[in-house]
């Protein structure tokens, strides 16, 4: 289409510029026309104006489909001259039904003309022609548009004139896509010429593309197949650009164009594999004659197709193994089905090939293939037949079985004849598989001797059998002895020892010369080395086991240790006349032996009446020894063109042996049987016989692969299926000799021989003959025998032979060489080699390692057996004993055959050998950790952490290791010691304080999890360490390591090497871990007016936090599984200090008067664990479970209806209930009781602990205690009902006093006394000594007030001593409270415990800031220790104000039991917003010992709230005094009335417990006043405010902050006795005389002033006017100068410079410094003075510490140089 430009996305307009063609990457060009011309460039013309509408230029399909107008593409014009005129015809046509109105435009450039536009109506399938006429002016292209208008829109026709030029036309890209590498893919493409000229064209392609034809001419409107070849290298993506040039040849360089092709393609490798896995194929034992097929799936997992190829790796193999495709394509993601068949040429062919599937782009798959020839597996049910005695003339009939034992059928074949004297019924056929064919053997014989005859049956493929048959005639002259097959047995034995060529007489003569001795019925040589001499020299044969009895065969009568011998053992009469005369034949039988011999002819049929056609004469002779006898043999035929053959029997024998009163039952010899065959036949000279009708079972021979100089045997069937005799002859001019019996080949004979080579075939007989391959040399051994039949080459038959000779040889690659890399001594290295026989046939082999290596290195297995050209994995293992380099050759003997053969031929066959080079080097192993202290740190108990220890092997060599791990003794009571668990570990890991562990996680808490018990060479190995403690103690573990002892007898199990007592144990590393259970603790506890050690003591905090610390033992809360668990009994509510199994803890909340403002107790828990805590309180009705209605919920006990009441009316609250808190962080918990129903009020509660990542969980039953005071009732309340004062040791000379505390609950005085009548009990059972002395019986308390009550505890005895004492109240009930205490042995020594190690465990630290909290305490505890009597020791500590407005105020009140022993300096201060003030405590403990727990209250005053009341009450006592309205004041006392008018008791006055009494009388309000100091800080009392105006609010009341001194005093002989440091303490010596302070009260006199300042005066002015105070200073100047001044005495300092003393005054000085110095030091007034600088000094840095005025963790000092 042609668009306006000025359209976004139309296309360019038409132009009618020159056109230009470029290719990509190549820059276009303007063409030109010819030689002499030049191009001459047109301007544009203006364009068309551009429409609304796109004006489009559609193709012809299109504008047929759009507008119904059917005409030309373009009108084109072409072969054209400037100056001419040429028209073209433009024929439109209205395509449509419709009729149309068509309309153009005339174009816009002047050289295309057409008629003046009309309009033009066109009906449906009418024409319209219009000319366009073109009027060139010069040689150059022109372009424009006819624009159409129609019926249904515009459209243009291009208009263009061309010039002729070269174009070629082909595709842009040429896409490849997925190409195998290394193989070619094709693709092909048609290069067209779409121009007016001929074109040469030339292509260039880098690689690895290839195009062809590359280069060509193309003559105009013609087309051009082009191929592109694409062969990828790699596995790559190839893009190239194929360049086209083409143009005019001869004028290449201005004519040519350029235009380029993209060509793309993808490299890929192919991948084959087979399916189920590559492994051997084993086509196992596979009958001669049949095959075996097995089937496998070729897969091609890769992307691309795989071509590929099936080829044998060795090319002298044949191809038993056949593929059902060797060659093919498998497509991407698909597979194909080869077959394999195996069909085995020979019994006893053991053939193993190897296959490579190739492909070009891919992978290569070897293919082994095994297989194993047999033939049938036929025996006889007896090898011996014996007829015994049998009468002469007679006929004995024996039975005989011939079975075949296997699957296919067997052609046996017994080689006698029909009509012998031995007759079988049925001498050959066929037997069925897995059957058995029953023969019958007839015997009948007329010469009255003994008869032996060993008859061979040979089987197809298969060695043949051997049977004896023997057989005794007699008659009434002549009965031999009995033959019986252990004569055969004896004379077998004889002849094996060299007693072959003597006769029965000789042996007989030798037994009685002593030469011969008859030992267990066998004949035996006196002297062994005399048999040597008879016995044969050669060997025969050297076969199989599997072919023995072919062997015999071939070699029968053939042997020179033969007795007897038949020399002539095949005779021909040739062709012959029945009726002229023939000549008769000899053959000559030799007797070996040194006894006379007789002979006699048996010829066939004669037995059954037969009249036979040979004849032999002498029929009965005797042979003398050593000599030979002649006997002619005759032929007699009686049928015409007829052949004849028949074997013969003679039977030769001793003479001796012919009765049996002359035969010796020792020297009994059998008779032999000898067998010529004679032939003949009755055909002309000349004249062809009869044509045989041959049946050959195949042509080809393969046998098995021989050893050289060995012997193997085939057989092959002959069968005639004609009706007349058939003679055969193998004809072969290498092979000598008649029968087969040839020589060795080793002695020059033919490696390929055959028996019988000559012979007759009956009419319808099968015959096997016997082929025998003998190679003398290792090769291929190749031969043709032709078998001519009935003399005739014409009728011959050609049997290939093929058999293979090998020696045996074995060769273990990579040059016979195994290298180890370093080996850590005392362990093992495993090499693997493969040994391969190259040869095709078996290999014993037997590595024979040197005696010096025997324990260094060892192959496995020592021997065996290879199948022929097959591999064998072997072991090879390299044990070094020493650091050094080993180079070992072991010898490797193999043979071909087993060690059962014969002994010399073994002997020499093992000579051949090969041998295998080891290298190794010994090393020394060793093993590191990282880290070398693996710090597990806190493991949540019964939860398992893992951890990573990496193992790194430095050196060069494998080591194999094994973990020890251990531990302290006694860690835990969980080791492996109590566990009884037994560990074997090496015998010298001696550990004296550590014991060794199992690792195992479940019994000591630790494994180590080792991937492998080796840790190769310069590497590393990350082992997982996991951890699962059961107790929260640290637990330290040692981890030792010890490399593996292990030996080459690999009979012996590992661990015994292992563990050998040789193994040394090395340090590796070591792991602690810290158990942790979920912890909470409690870190802090406020109450608004009760002090931090009381609310300890009420909630039983230290208890609490001991629980949660402790290990539940409890299986139910340790190990509880449901979060919400709680006790389902009731919970029996006693005294809050009952406590049956000692986990109860209560939380008392105190007792208040009813009516009284809530009492809130702020907790702060805090998770000092490492491990995430959820924690939860759970009330009783938190755990109750709604029912149903119609079930029966029961009645509510009283302790039940009791907690409801509690927990619907919220007596306790807290908030929150449950939380969740990761480590380190806090959380606070509000506790509230209420007091509106007066009562005691008990509820049980549980506290649960849980670890949300696993199910650890704990569990503290709580038993929260409250008592609401009604006004009218005494309260005396005791924190339980058992105190147990502090162990005290015994022999204290001055026992600590220890105090007991009780407060008055209630809200009126009381009285108590105590009944000590049980302590004076407790001292007359203790030999009259006070164990418990009370200081106070009796007393009275105010409200809401405690009671101390000193105590002293002195232990007589290392013991237990309790005692209950009544404490009653005035008109009140009594309780009994057990005091208990135990007395200690004083073992501690001297200087071994620091005096400052005096346990405090409560929290010295606030953590929690209550709502309208005015300030706080750096530290609420001060903890002195252990201090002696008269000892000032100092603490300080800080009070800041924390309100942002106000100013406060605090002023300590000490006790005034305190007074003398403590101050705090200052007492009072004033504080500004967030200002500190650093007060100084110094506690002197002066009367006796004590134990001191005693809280110091703080009381702090808003003074900004003070002074605004002080102001608002003196205005308002002055409005009233002046009768002014209170208008002024009402908006404070409105503002003050808002925060509430009741009154809380702990605000009214000081109290160091919880104010419990109700708003005070008259009374009491007096009473107080006169026990309590006013405030410095107001000059107005504002206890009577509210009585003197009764509408001022009430005044702000004080706040109390507690600093607790926890100290204990000793006197100072025992603490000198018991605590180092003593020398430490400072003891403050006063003067006599008293030192007025400043405040004192007579310095407040101006007059007393003035004269103190006037004495002093004067005393001072007498001083500096005495001349022994004026000379001092030059005596100074002698004197050593301090060390400060020697450091400046080069320098000025402040402007004055020290010079060095005169050498003679220097040394006078010295003499008196040491006097002075003693002096000095020993004025108690100098260590006073020194004592308070020092004290004042760190005071005054503490001080600007805390104002900020220097930062004290900073170094302060500076040398200056």
């Amino acid at each position: 289409m042609i668009t306006s430009a000025d359209e976004p996305g139309a296309n360019p307009p038409p132009q009618n510029r020159p056109s230009t063609r470029s290719a990509s990457g190549v820059a276009p060009h303007v063409k030109k026309v010819s030689i002499e011309e030049e191009v001459v460039e047109i301007p544009l013309p203006p364009l068309p104006r551009p429409h609304k509408d796109i004006v489009p230029t559609p193709n012809r399909h299109d504008r047929r489909l759009e507008f119904g107008i059917d005409c030309a593409e373009m009108v084109h014009f072409t072969h054209w001259e400037p100056g001419g005129e040429h028209v073209k015809q433009l024929i439109v046509k209205n395509v449509v039904m419709k009729t149309q109105k068509i309309k153009y435009k005339l174009p816009q450039t002047r050289y295309f003309s057409m008629e003046f536009p009309e309009t033009m109506t066109l009906s449906a399938g009418m024409n319209w022609t219009i000319p366009v006429t073109f009027r060139p002016v010069a040689k150059e292209n022109y372009h424009d548009v006819i624009e159409f208008s129609s019926s249904f829109g515009k459209f243009y026709v291009p208009v263009k004139a061309t010039l002729p030029e070269h174009v070629l036309e082909f595709p842009d890209t040429v896409d490849f896509k997925l190409c195998p590498t290394r193989e070619t893919a094709r693709e092909t493409f048609l290069l067209k010429n779409t121009g007016e000229l001929a074109s040469f064209y030339e292509w260039t392609i880098p690689k690895p593309f290839s195009i062809s034809p590359r280069s060509g001419y193309l003559a105009p409107g013609t087309e051009l197949p082009v191929v592109i070849d694409f062969k990828p290298t790699d596995a790559s993506v190839f893009n190239a650009t194929a360049v086209c040039t083409f143009g005019d040849k001869k004028h290449w360089e201005r004519s040519k164009s350029v235009q380029a092709m993209s060509v793309f393609g993808i490299g890929k490798y192919s991948f084959l594999a087979i399916e189920g896995g590559n492994h051997p194929f084993d086509f196992g034992e596979v009958f001669v004659g049949k095959s075996v097929e097995r089937k496998f799936v070729l897969v091609n997992h890769s992307a691309v197709h795989a071509n590929f190829r099936i080829k044998q790796t060795e090319g002298d193999s044949d191809p038993y193994f056949e593929f059902s495709a060797l060659a093919g394509t498998v497509d991407s993601g698909k597979s194909t089905t080869i077959t394999i068949t195996y069909a085995p040429a020979a019994a006893g062919m053991i053939s193993t090939d190897y296959f490579d599937i190739t492909t070009l782009s891919g992978n290569t798959i070897r293919i082994v293939c095994n297989g194993n020839g047999v033939g049938p597996r036929v025996t006889l049910n007896t090898s011996v037949v014996n007829f015994n005695d049998v009468p002469a003339s007679s006929t004995v009939n024996r039975a005989l079985f011939v079975q075949n034992h296997s699957a296919t059928p067997a052609f046996y074949q017994f080689l006698v004849e029909a009509d012998s004297i031995f007759r079988i019924d049925k001498p050959s056929g066929t037997i069925n598989a897995n059957s058995s064919v029953a023969l019958t053997i007839k015997f009948s014989a007329v010469e009255p001797i003994n008869y032996y005859r060993r008859i061979y049956c040979l089987v197809e493929h298969q060695d043949g059998l051997t049977l004896d048959l023997l057989a005794t005639c007699y008659n009434d002259k002549r009965r031999p002895a009995t033959f019986v097959y252990k004569h055969i047995q004896a004379y077998q034995i004889r002849k094996a020892n060299g007693m072959w060529s003597f006769g029965p007489e000789q042996l007989e003569e030798m037994m009685k010369a002593g030469s011969v001795i008859c030992k267990e019925g066998l004949l035996q040589w006196t002297n062994p080395a005399q048999g040597d001499i008879y016995r044969s020299k050669s060997v025969q044969d050297s076969t199989y086991p599997e072919c023995k009895t072919g062997s015999e065969y071939f070699y029968e009568n053939t042997s020179d240790t033969d007795p007897v011998t038949l020399l002539d053992t095949y005779v021909d009469f040739g062709s012959c006349s029945r009726y002229r005369v023939i000549d008769s034949q000899s053959i000559r039988i030799t007797n070996n032996t040194k006894g006379k011999m007789s002979c006699v002819w048996i010829m066939p049929g004669e037995m059954t009446g037969q009249q036979s056609v040979f004849t032999v004469s002498p029929t009965v002779t005797d042979i003398l020894p050593k000599s030979t006898v002649d006997f002619r043999v005759s032929f007699r035929p009686n049928v015409d063109n007829s052949i004849y053959g028949l074997q013969l029997e003679c039977f030769v024998y001793f003479k001796s042996m012919r009765n049996f009163r002359l035969v010796n039952e020792e020297t009994f010899t059998p008779p032999w049987c000898l067998t010529p065959v004679v032939t003949g036949n009755t055909f002309a000279p000349g004249e062809d016989s009869f044509i045989p009708k041959i049946d050959v079972g195949g042509t080809r021979l393969d046998f098995p692969a021989c050893h050289v100089d060995k012997s193997v045997y085939r057989t092959i069937r002959v069968s005639n299926a004609g009706d007349t005799p058939v003679q055969f002859a193998i004809i072969d001019g290498g092979m000598a000799g008649q029968g087969g019996g040839t020589p060795l080949a080793s002695s020059g004979g033919a490696a390929f021989t055959v028996k019988p080579r000559v012979g007759v075939l009956h009419k319808n007989e099968s015959r096997l003959l016997v082929f025998r391959f003998s190679p003398s040399e290792q090769r291929i051994f190749e031969q043709a025998l032709k078998c001519a039949f009935n003399s005739s080459a014409a009728n011959s038959h050609e049997f290939h032979l093929k058999g293979v000779g090998y020696f045996p040889h074995i060769n273990f690659g990579r040059e016979n060489t195994v290298c180890f890399k370093p080996t850590c001594i005392g362990g093992i290295a495993k090499r693997t080699f493969t040994a391969r026989n190259t040869s095709k046939i078996l290999v014993n082999f037997e590595w024979r390692i040197p005696h010096q290596y025997q324990s260094i290195v060892s192959v496995e297995p020592i021997s065996g057996q290879m199948l022929p050209n097959s591999s064998l994995d072997l072991t090879c293992t390299f044990a070094p004993n020493g650091e050094k380099n080993w180079i070992m050759k072991l010898p490797c003997f193999y043979s071909h055959d087993s060690h059962g053969s014969n002994a010399q031929r073994a002997g020499e066959l093992m000579q051949r050998r090969t041998t295998l080079s080891v290298i190794g080097q010994g090393a020394y192993g060793s093993i590191t950790a990282k880290p070398q202290l693996l710090d597990v740190s806190a493991v949540l108990v019964n939860s398992i952490t893992e951890r990573e220890l990496v193992l790194t092997n430095p050196t060069a060599c494998d080591v194999f290791y094994q973990l020890v791990i251990t531990r302290k003794k006694d860690v835990s009571a969980n080791g492996a010691s109590q566990s009884g668990q037994s560990t074997h570990l090496p015998q010298s890991l001696n550990l004296n304080d550590e014991e060794i562990v199992p690792n195992n996680v479940s019994i000591t808490g630790i494994e180590i999890i080792q991937k492998a018990a080796d840790l190769p060479a310069r590497s590393h190995q990350t082992l997982r360490v996991r951890v699962c403690l059961t107790e929260q103690v640290l637990y330290a573990y040692k981890v030792y390591y010890c490399l593996e002892r292990q030996a080459l007898n690999t009979d012996a199990p590992r661990e015994m090497h292992a563990r050998s007592p040789e193994n040394t144990v090395h340090y590796l590393c070591e792991i602690t871990a810290l158990g942790v259970h979920p912890l909470i603790q409690v870190s802090d506890i406020r109450c608004d007016g009760f002090s931090k050690t009381h609310l300890w003591e009420l909630f039983s905090l230290q208890k609490f936090n001991d629980l949660l610390t402790a290990v539940d033992p409890s299986p139910s809360s340790a190990s509880a599984d449901n979060d919400t668990a709680f006790p389902t009994a009731a919970v029996e509510y006693a005294h809050p200090s009952y406590d049956a199994d000692g986990r109860l803890v209560t939380f008392d909340f105190g007792a208040t008067p009813v009516g009284c403002k809530p009492t809130v107790f702020h907790l702060n828990l805090h998770n000092s664990g490492v491990v995430p805590v959820e924690w939860v309180y759970y009330f009783p009705n938190d755990l109750e479970i709604e029912i149903e209605r119609w079930a029966d919920p029961g009645d509510y006990t009283d302790e039940q209806i009791h907690h409801n009441f509690i927990t619907e009316n919220g007596l306790f609250v807290i908030n929150p209930k449950r939380g969740w808190l990761d480590p380190d962080e806090s959380v606070h918990v509000t506790m509230t009781y209420t007091h509106e129903y007066a009562g005691h009020h008990k509820l049980p509660v549980v506290f649960k602990l849980k670890n949300g990542t696993t199910m650890s969980s704990k569990e503290v039953m709580l038993n929260f205690d409250g008592f609401s005071v009604p006004a009218e009732v005494k309260c005396l309340h005791f924190h339980g009902s058992v105190h147990t004062f502090s162990p005290v040791e015994i022999g204290a000379s001055s026992p600590p006093v220890q105090s007991y505390k009780v407060m008055n609950c209630g809200a009126t005085t009381l009285e108590y006394r105590m009944d000590l009548a049980a302590l004076e009990e407790v001292k007359h059972s203790n030999y009259d000594v006070p164990i418990f002395q009370c200081q106070k019986q009796r007393g009275s308390i105010l409200p809401g007030a405690i009671e101390t009550i000193e105590w002293i505890f002195s232990p007589f005895e290392i013991k237990d001593y309790e005692v209950d004492v009544p404490i009653s109240v005035t008109d009140g009930q009594t309780h009994v409270i057990k005091f208990k205490g135990t007395g200690i042995e004083n073992t501690t020594q001297s200087h071994e415990l620091a005096p400052n190690a005096y346990k405090d465990p409560i929290p010295a630290v606030q953590e929690l800031i209550i709502p309208q909290q005015l300030a706080t305490l750096s530290k609420e505890r001060v903890n002195f220790g252990h201090v002696p009597l008269r000892v000032t020791v100092r603490e300080i500590v800080v009070v800041t104000n924390i309100n942002d407005e106000s100013d406060v105020s605090f002023k300590w009140l000490i006790p005034d039991s305190m007074v003398h022993s403590l101050s705090i300096q200052p007492q009072t201060a004033v504080l500004a917003p967030g200002e500190s003030r650093v007060c100084k405590v110094t506690f002197t403990p002066k009367s006796h010992a004590e134990m001191f727990s005693t809280d110091i209250p703080c009381e702090i005053i808003d003074e900004t709230e003070l002074g605004a009341y002080n102001n608002a009450r003196d205005q308002m006592e002055t409005a009233r005094r002046e009768g002014r309205p209170l208008s002024v004041m009402e908006p404070l006392i409105r503002r003050e009335s808002i925060k509430g008018s009741g009154h809380d008791i702990a605000k009214m006055k000081y109290r160091t417990l919880p104010p419990i009494t109700p708003p005070k009388t008259a009374a009491t309000a007096t009473e107080t006043e006169e026990k309590t100091d006013a405030r410095p800080s107001s000059s107005l009392s504002v206890c009577s405010d509210s009585t003197l105006f009764s509408s001022l609010p009430s005044p702000p009341q004080p706040m109390h902050l507690f600093l607790a001194l926890v100290a204990r005093s000793h006197v100072i002989e025992e603490c000198r006795a018991r605590y180092s440091g003593y020398e430490s303490f400072f003891y403050e010596r006063r003067t006599e005389f008293a030192i007025a302070s400043s405040d004192h009260p007579l310095m407040e006199s101006e007059t007393a002033q003035a004269a103190i300042i006037g004495a002093i005066a004067s005393m001072l002015d007498d001083v500096f006017q005495d001349p022994d105070v004026q000379e001092l200073p030059d005596k100074l100047r002698g004197e050593a100068l301090p060390y400060y001044a020697q450091i400046a005495e080069s320098r000025p300092i402040n402007g004055i410079e020290l010079c060095k003393p005169p050498a003679s005054l220097a040394s006078a000085a010295d003499e008196n410094t040491d006097k002075m110095l003693e002096n000095v030091l020993g004025f108690s007034e100098f260590q006073n003075l020194v004592e308070t600088v020092l004290e004042g000094t760190l005071f005054n840095i503490m001080q600007e510490a805390t104002m900020n005025e220097f930062d004290i963790t900073q170094s302060q000092m500076k040398v200056i140089q």
